[in-house]
């Protein structure tokens, strides 16, 4: 590599913004399979970091006790979206209880596992390998996904990380190596000099010239090239739907160009966080509700709007809930039990599990009442149609 005036840093740097195309690009090249079967099938992944508060996004607003526990931070009757004489969304949320009367948004109550823990660290590791009782491993649900599908098909990307930097747990693969890629400007060709663009361009074009070191980062450079024209094409087509200018909402904006460009990658993975509210939680978590709630029905409306919903399912969940009562700093402390919701027409009914009762606490706590394997278990075998990481057999909710 010395004897050519082009480094492999100055080179990579020049063309491609996404590092991570050259690493990837073997994977990059197959052709994404639609033919409406479970091998079409999408699961976008939305992680709520911090623990977010269940109780103030699914509000149980009949009991008198959600009132006296929450003094400051209950939400007043008028404000909340009733869905039924029991429980409403958030006064942010209104987007998603119209997803709700139109039978596209679906609530699971009292999620957990048996072995709670209320340690930000060891719950999200529990969530990303569905281990309650084991140390974790190297490998994610998610991770396990992507691992059966590369097995399929060699030449895919299946699995894909937007808007982190680093990689996710729940994504890591036995073989698989799903990427993480910040934003849509990662999929773009920089802009080069004339002389530099056309070094490159030699480089590129000497097909089969060159060994060792050479050699690869011609070859990689090819494919990488070829990916990143590939991804730029699935992120041009246009869309009629206003995206929030949020992180979050550019990051599914992200996601449902590559749904609705048929880019082929089968399993999303984003990340909204900010929701450990121990102090003045009521700003706050309406301002993440709001992020939340506008993020999640302009991506359900864009794919809507693209003929793609009935392919694609959003589970939004967060490693633990909160404490029913607000503490003295007019926040809440971390909890159990806590409400997932899922996105799409595809999903059997509307609410599932033990709604929560004030009256029955454990310790302070809303409890498990459903054991999230089990849900992780109908994504897996019954939506994606591939093997459940877990080889506990944990009964769900049927979703569909």
């Amino acid at each position: 590599m010395k004897q050519h005036p082009l480094s492999r840093r100055t080179f990579l740097a020049g063309g491609v913004q996404l590092s991570v195309l050259g690493s990837l690009a073997p994977q990059l090249m197959g052709a994404p399979r639609m033919d409406g079967t479970k091998e079409d099938r999408i699961l976008v992944v939305v992680q709520l970091s911090g623990g977010n508060d269940g109780l103030n996004t699914v509000i149980p607003f009949s009991q008198d006790a959600y009132y006296r526990m929450r003094p400051t931070l209950g939400q007043k009757v008028g404000s909340v979206h009733k869905l039924t004489d029991h429980i409403a969304l958030h006064p942010a949320l209104g987007g998603l209880a119209e997803l709700y009367k139109e039978g596209s948004l679906s609530i699971v109550h009292g999620v957990g596992h048996p072995n709670s823990d209320r340690s930000h660290f060891r719950s999200m590791e529990i969530w990303h390998t569905a281990e309650p009782f084991k140390p974790v491993g190297r490998v994610g649900w998610l991770g396990n996904l992507a691992d059966q599908l590369v097995a399929r098909d060699p030449g895919s990307l299946p699995a894909l990380s937007v808007g982190g930097r680093g990689s996710v747990l729940s994504m890591r693969g036995a073989k698989a190596v799903p990427p993480a890629v910040p934003d849509d400007r990662g999929f773009r060709l920089a802009h080069t000099s004339k002389q530099l663009a056309k070094e490159r361009d030699q480089i590129v074009g000497a097909a089969r010239k060159g060994t060792g070191d050479l050699a690869f980062l011609r070859s990689a450079a090819r494919t990488a090239y070829s990916a990143a024209e590939r991804m730029s094409q699935a992120t041009s087509a246009k869309t009629k739907i206003a995206f929030p200018g949020t992180p979050l909402g550019k990051e599914l904006r992200l996601v449902a160009q590559l749904i609705r460009g048929e880019f082929g990658t089968r399993i999303f993975h984003v990340s909204l966080g900010g929701f450990d509210t121990h102090a003045s939680q009521a700003s706050v978590h309406g301002a993440l509700m709001t992020q939340l709630g506008a993020a999640l029905t302009a991506f359900q409306r864009d794919i809507e709007a693209a003929g793609q919903a009935e392919r694609v399912v959003t589970m939004v969940f967060s490693e633990f809930g909160r404490r029913a009562a607000e503490n003295g700093s007019r926040g809440t402390d971390h909890g159990r039990g806590n409400p997932v919701l899922l996105l799409g027409p595809k999903v059997a009914a509307r609410q599932y599990g033990t709604l929560p009762d004030m009256g029955k606490l454990v310790e302070g706590d809303i409890p498990s009442t459903t054991d999230f394997r089990g849900i992780y278990a109908q994504l897996e075998r019954n939506w994606m149609g591939l093997k459940p990481f877990s080889k506990a057999r944990i009964d769900g909710p049927v979703l569909f």
